[in-house]
Order: C-alpha cells, then sequence, then structure tokens
C-alpha cells in the first residue's frame, strides 16, 4: 500500500480531531467556559501531539515513498500514548495539583509517562520543524543529568532523573509553561482567524491589493512581495508559510521583469520574516512576549511599529534603488487586477479593522480574534466563492490545526529548555559570566548577546528561539539599566532575523527552492537586503522613542530623523541615490543614516547635513554619467 491509501485510512480520525480542537479551543479560550489553565494546556498538547502522529509521517521520503504498514501503526500507537496521557492527567487532578514541589516523592508512573511526553514532544518538534530545535532541547536535558560534573562557573547541583521529571511534566515551569499557555490561548486563535481568512479566499485580496498599489513603479513585483507579505505576515506567524504563501506569486514576476533569481528570491525571505514584526497582529512570539513581560499585546504592537515601519521602508528603498539602477521594467498588465475588482472586495479587510477595534476597546486578545472569525463568518456569506460552506467551514478546522502542529509543538519543545534553566540555574550562570566579561558595557553586551541570538535561532522557528533567548538575554539587559519592552524587542527581532541569517536561514532557504537560485547566496543577499533591521534593535535601546515611549514631541521627532536615517543607509548600501554613488558617496551617506538614527541633536544635525551634501552634488553638480562606480 501506499503512503496515501495507509494514512487516508487516519484521515477520518484527522477530521475529526481537527473539529474536536477548534471547538474545545473557542469553548475553553473564548470566555465561554472557566476551565483550569493547566489542564486546558495538557488537552491541547494531547490533541496536537496526536495529529501529528496521524498527520506527519515518520520521514519525508514517506511524502512520495511507499510507507511500511508497521510504521503507520506505531504512528497510531504514539497518538494514542498522547491522549493517554491527557487521561492520566485529568484522572488525577486532585493529586496532581495537591502535591508538594520538590518535596512528595514522584511515582514510577508519572516517571514512565513524563519520560514519554518528553520523547513525543521530542519526536513531533523533529517531524514538523527538523532537527535543530531538537538537538537544543537535548543538550539542555543532558546539561540537567550530568552538568553537577562540569568545571567551572556553568556546574549546578547534582538533579535526579526524577526531579527533572518532575519539573517538565508536573509542575507548569516545564512543558505545561508559559509557552505552551500562550500556544494554547492566544496563539491558537489568531490561527484559527487566518484559516477563516485563508479557506474563505478573503487573503487574496492582500496581493490584488499590493499588485494595484505597485502597478507603475519600477520593479513593481518585487514591492508586490513587500506589500504583500507584510499584509499576510501578520497573521501566518511564520515566515516560511508566507514565504510559500506569497512568493509562489512574486518570485516568479520579480525574475521576469528582470531581477536576479537569488534577488527576487531575498526580497520575499526578508518581505516574509518582518511580516512577524508587524502589527496589528504580528507572529506568535509577540503573544509570548506579552504573556512573559505582562505588558499587554497593545503595549507590544505599539512599540513594533515604528521599528516595522522602518524595516519595510529599508526594503522598499533597497528595491526602488536596484529597479532605477538597473532599469527593471513594470509589473505586466495581465497580472494587475482591475481597480474596481479591488476596490468591490475592500470590505475583507474589515474583519482586521474590527480585530484592532476591540483590541483598543480593551477585550482580551482570545476575544478579539474569535469575534474577528465570527466577523469573516458574515462576510463571507455575501459572495457565493466567499461563502463557508458546511464542508468549507470543515476545511477551517483542518487547515487550522495543520498550521498549529508546527508551532505547538515547538512552543513544547522550548518549555523543555526553559524549564532546564530555571531547574539548574544556568541562566543566571551564563548571565553572571557574560556582565563579568563585558564589565558593565552596554554595547560589548548586546554585540554579545546578538551572537548569542543568532546561535541559539539558528534553524528554529521564531516563537521558540523568542523564549530561550529572552531568557537568557533580557534579564542582562534589564540589569544594566534597558526598559523591559526594550529589552524583549531585542530578543525578538533577533530571534526573527535568524531565519534570514546563514548558516542557517530557514526563510531564506524556501525562497531560494522557489527562485530556483543558490540557497547559500540568497542568504547573504537577504542579510543585505535586511541590514536595517540588524541595526535598528541597537538603537532602540539607546533610543526608547523608536518604541515610542516617552512624551509626544520626542517620538515625532525620532520618528522623522529615522525615517530619513533609513534613506540614507540604504542609499548607502545599495551605492545609489540620485544616480550611482562613489564609494565617499556611499561611505558619507550610510554613516549619516546611522547619525540620525542614533539619538541625540547633534548627530541629527549631521546627519541632515551629510545626506543633503550628497543630494546636492548628485542632483545640481554631478554631470557624470550613471555608470560611475
Amino acid at each position: 500500500m501506499t503512503t496515501s491509501n495507509l494514512r487516508s485510512l487516519l484521515q477520518p480520525a484527522f477530521i475529526v480531531l481537527s473539529i474536536f480542537l477548534c471547538c474545545f479551543q473557542v469553548y475553553t479560550t473564548s470566555g465561554i467556559a472557566v476551565v483550569n489553565s493547566t489542564l486546558q494546556r495538557v488537552a491541547h498538547l494531547s490533541i496536537v501531539l496526536c495529529l501529528v502522529f496521524l498527520f506527519v509521517p515518520v520521514s519525508p521520503v514517506y511524502k512520495k515513498k511507499k510507507e511500511p504498514a508497521l510504521l503507520v501503526l506505531f504512528d497510531t500507537c504514539l497518538a494514542l500514548l498522547a491522549l493517554g496521557i491527557a487521561a492520566y492527567y485529568f484522572l488525577n487532578e486532585t493529586a496532581i495539583f495537591e502535591r508538594f514541589a520538590y518535596v512528595d516523592p514522584v511515582e514510577d508512573i508519572q516517571m514512565w509517562l513524563g519520560t514519554a511526553l518528553i520523547v513525543l514532544v521530542l519526536e513531533a518538534t523533529r517531524r514538523t520543524s527538523g532537527w535543530p530545535l531538537v538537538i537544543v532541547a537535548l543538550c539542555f536535558i543532558a546539561y540537567a543529568l550530568f552538568g553537577a560534573n562540569l568545571p567551572g562557573p556553568l556546574a549546578h547541583v547534582a538533579i535526579s532523573p526524577e526531579a527533572l521529571i518532575e519539573q517538565l511534566f508536573l509542575l507548569t515551569e516545564g512543558i505545561y509553561g508559559v509557552a505552551m499557555s500562550a500556544a494554547a490561548t492566544m496563539i491558537f486563535a489568531f490561527v484559527l482567524f487566518g484559516a477563516f481568512l485563508e479557506v474563505s479566499g478573503m487573503s487574496n485580496l492582500f496581493i490584488d491589493l499590493s499588485c494595484l498599489l505597485t502597478k507603475k513603479t519600477k520593479g513593481g513585483p518585487a514591492k508586490v512581495a513587500i506589500f504583500a507579505s507584510a499584509l499576510f505576515g501578520t497573521i501566518s506567524g511564520s515566515a516560511q508559510a508566507n514565504v510559500y504563501g506569497t512568493g509562489i506569486f512574486t518570485i516568479p514576476l520579480m525574475k521576469r521583469v528582470g531581477y536576479k533569481p537569488h534577488f527576487a528570491g531575498a526580497v520575499e525571505a526578508c518581505a516574509s520574516t518582518g511580516g512577524q514584526l508587524m502589527p496589528p497582529i504580528m507572529g506568535a512570539a509577540a503573544f509570548i512576549m506579552a504573556d512573559v513581560t505582562g505588558l499587554g499585546y497593545l503595549t507590544i504592537a505599539k512599540s513594533a511599529l515604528l521599528p516595522s515601519i522602518l524595516f519595510y521602508l529599508s526594503l522598499y528603498c533597497m528595491i526602488h534603488f536596484e529597479a532605477v539602477k538597473y532599469n527593471i521594467g513594470t509589473m505586466p498588465e495581465s497580472e494587475i487586477p482591475s481597480a474596481q475588482s479591488v476596490i468591490s472586495r475592500l470590505y475583507y479587510m474589515l474583519p482586521l479593522v474590527f480585530l484592532v477595534i476591540v483590541m483598543v476597546m480593551g477585550r482580551s486578545v482570545n476575544s478579539a480574534a474569535f469575534a474577528g472569525c465570527l466577523v469573516i463568518f458574515l462576510l463571507s456569506l455575501i459572495k457565493k466563492e466567499t461563502r463557508l460552506t458546511p464542508s468549507r467551514l470543515k476545511d477551517v478546522a483542518v487547515c487550522a490545526a495543520r498550521n498549529t502542529l508546527m508551532i505547538t509543538s515547538c512552543c513544547a519543545c522550548a518549555g523543555i529548555v526553559v524549564g532546564i534553566i530555571g531547574l539548574t540555574g544556568g541562566g543566571f550562570k551564563l548571565i553572571n559570566m557574560i556582565m563579568n566579561f563585558v564589565d558593565g558595557n552596554l554595547f560589548l553586551l548586546l554585540v554579545m548577546l546578538m551572537i548569542t541570538c543568532f546561535i541559539v535561532g539558528m534553524g528554529v522557528p521564531t516563537a521558540p528561539a523568542y523564549i530561550i533567548v529572552s531568557v537568557l538575554a533580557a534579564p542582562a539587559m534589564i540589569k544594566l539599566g534597558v526598559p523591559m519592552i526594550s529589552a524583549h524587542m531585542f530578543c525578538l527581532y533577533y530571534a526573527v532575523l535568524s531565519t534570514i541569517t546563514p548558516p542557517v536561514c530557514m526563510a531564506a532557504f524556501s525562497a531560494a527552492g522557489i527562485a530556483e537560485s543558490n540557497a547559500m547566496r540568497t542568504g547573504f543577499t537577504s542579510v543585505k537586503l535586511g541590514a536595517i533591521a540588524f541595526i535598528i534593535p541597537f538603537f532602540f535601546v539607546y533610543q526608547p522613542g523608536l518604541l515610542f515611549t516617552g512624551d509626544l514631541l520626542e517620538i515625532i521627532s525620532v520618528s522623522v530623523t529615522s525615517i530619513i536615517g533609513v534613506i540614507g543607509l540604504t542609499a548607502g548600501l545599495q551605492r545609489f541615490f540620485v544616480t550611482n554613488c562613489n564609494i565617499v558617496e556611499s561611505v558619507v551617506l550610510f554613516a549619516s543614516g546611522l547619525c540620525l538614527i542614533y539619538p541625540g541633536s547633534i548627530t541629527d544635525l549631521i546627519g541632515i547635513g551629510g545626506i543633503s551634501l550628497i543630494y546636492v552634488i548628485q542632483r545640481v553638480y554631478d554631470v557624470r554619467k550613471p555608470e560611475r562606480a
């Protein structure tokens, strides 16, 4: 029997479980019922694990090759085991919740079930996102069990296997911790919201609107990628999903009008990555940040607004300068939808508007997301092509379930890491080592933490990468006086940017596959295009006004100077402003851009002067040909 035949026998179970998961989530997190939060996380994770083993083969090769029947039977047993672990938790909830942590002994059955849960989480993570996060988690497990034998300051008090299982399985400090709380509530609510948009077809408006807005501009398809990815990425929560969602349309168009394959792939990778930083929804990590910091999601979204605008402005300028420099054409007329068609569908944007209004009114993020789903359903009834029939509502449930498999599995795996950091005190030990090394030098600390974020985030999805680096890095910055929002936003940015940072840059690799370009070249081009995003976090640590904190006049001043600064930086990097730049002009533009983003009146005047000087030289006095280098 082929894989499809074997897995098709499990398909009805997958559909039923997907529908049950969606109904359970709406019932337990929308305010309809009050449920013990730990039990809600246990149920959510067990259902997701069950779906992973029913839907995702043990190896990708079995999507095309024959799959042994024993493997499918084995996966079915793993799915039943995941449900059995949840059943034990529910049947013994009183005993589990009333036991004294670190005092009462861990029973044999709890040891077996806890060990089984860890193995299931690691295997589900491997199947949905690959080895990187699994390897990180295994290293931390090894550190917990054997770290007492290490020499030097990283050594910790001996930890028994029973203590480890208690931390990760029986307490809410490990697998069922903060990350799982976010995955089982806010994140799933917005995954469901995105599924409603996708299945109804309303999300197609994002690309069509982008095409219409950029139809007559140089290098139009690349600019379509920016707008479409910003709109689509804010609800997808995954850079790779965003690449596939919009890149299959934008990358071929970019190549057709003259962009090189690696550049087209890099544009899509950068634009898709930035979608996780763009309000109003942002990606999964933003909800986790709201939970960890206690600042509230609206505060996070407000703080992220200007940096995300600067990111997309820099990407737009990079593309525009590239298009003008090499005379790259506009979009083909045949690919541009009519204005009437787009205008007639603008009401598809109402769910997003409604979502923001509900959150501003003070309702919970979960309530806003579920109310947005209801608005999408009602609006879908207007036209036949968007109408959500019972059959399509089933597709919504299946789509939401599939889209949450990787997020929930990775959040559970990240919970293993966070739980071990808390149990061993490894995070505090690392912070102390770093603090002793930097000796109070904030800039040196930021550089070291940036590198740490890249290493931890290599090949790891954004949400777990943020969880891990925020536990390690944020306290060190806060200790040196950095505001909490700036510290956590710093961690979020570099966790997100790890998806386009070689050597392991999954968003760039995905885009390279569509563009049929060299993967590493696409990755390094992504770094160049996203260079501003690598710089911005340093500046909002020194200038909190970039995160919309401080008085209104300061925020306005910072916004204006940083926007001009970004234009100068991109012009310097692309070596093109009014016309081609020589090396001196490029350096002046880049330095002037840095001065404008860095806080201070003197640096602002230097930056304005430098950019104005190059503009005047190129506009009025420059008579050299555009081909000059």
